[in-house]
C-alpha cells in the first residue's frame, strides 16, 4: 500500500509520496544509493582515520598486525576445533560435525538467520555510536511534507499528512461524508468539496 503522506524531496525539491523515513524522490534515491559505501572510519586499534566500508575496523596497517598476530596464534596453539569434532549450533543448537574452522552454524538455513540477527544488531550498534540516529532525526525535521488537505508545505517529527488542527478537523469531516455516501446515505459531497477548495486558494494567495 502507497504512503498518502506527500513530501518534497530534500535534494531536488520534487513532490512524491514516501513513508516516515523517505526523504528523498525516487530518482535523487537511486542516485544515493549508487554512491561508493567507502566512508572515514576510525582504527579500533591506533585511533587514526582512514577509508573503509561498513565493516572496517582497523587501518591497513593494524588490519596487517591483526592478520599476522592471528597467524601466529593459529601456528602455536593449531585448531581451536579439530575438523571431525562435535559442536552445537549457535542459532537452534542442534548438534553438527565440525568441517570448518570458522563453521558456526549447522545448515544454510541457521546460517542466513545469524547473519540477518548479526546485521540487525551491528547496524543498531553502528546508528547509535557513529551519530546516524541524531541524523534521521534532523532528516525527519527537514523533511517538507504536503497538508493533504491545504496542499501547503510543512515540517512535523510525527507521522502525519495533515498541517494543523483545522486540516485534520476538516479532512475527517470530508472522509466521514464519503464513507456515508458509500453506505447509502444522501450527503452533500460538494460542500465539503468546495470549502476545501476556497480554503486552499486562501492559503496560496496568502
Amino acid at each position: 500500500m502507497i504512503s498518502r503522506t506527500k513530501k518534497l524531496c530534500q535534494i531536488c525539491g520534487t513532490a512524491f509520496f514516501g513513508g516516515g523515513d523517505y526523504h528523498y524522490c525516487p530518482d535523487c534515491a537511486k542516485l544515493r544509493k549508487s554512491d561508493t559505501v567507502v566512508r572515514i572510519r576510525i582504527c579500533q586499534d591506533c585511533g587514526i582515520e582512514f577509508f573503509g566500508g561498513p565493516r572496517a575496523k582497523r587501518c591497513p596497517n593494524c588490519a596487517y598486525a591483526a592478520r599476522k598476530e592471528a597467524q601466529r596464534q593459529y601456528k602455536r596453539n593449531g585448531t581451536m576445533r579439530p575438523i571431525g569434532s562435535i559442536d552445537k549450533c549457535v542459532v537452534c543448537g542442534k548438534e553438527y560435525t565440525v568441517v570448518s574452522g570458522r563453521q558456526k552454524y549447522c545448515s544454510d538455513e541457521c546460517q542466513r538467520v545469524g547473519v540477518l540477527e548479526w546485521q540487525r544488531a551491528h547496524k543498531k550498534g553502528y546508528h547509535h555510536i557513529s551519530g546516524q540516529d541524531i541524523k534521521r532525526m534532523q532528516r525527519r525535521r527537514q523533511t517538507q511534507k504536503i497538508c493533504l488537505y491545504c496542499l501547503m508545505p510543512f515540517t512535523s517529527n510525527t507521522s502525519t499528512n495533515l498541517c494543523s488542527d483545522y486540516c485534520r478537523t476538516e479532512q475527517k469531516k470530508l472522509q466521514q461524508c464519503m464513507s456515508d455516501i458509500r453506505r447509502g446515505y444522501n450527503r452533500d459531497l460538494k460542500k465539503y468539496e468546495e470549502k476545501r477548495e476556497k480554503y486552499r486558494e486562501d492559503c496560496k494567495n496568502e
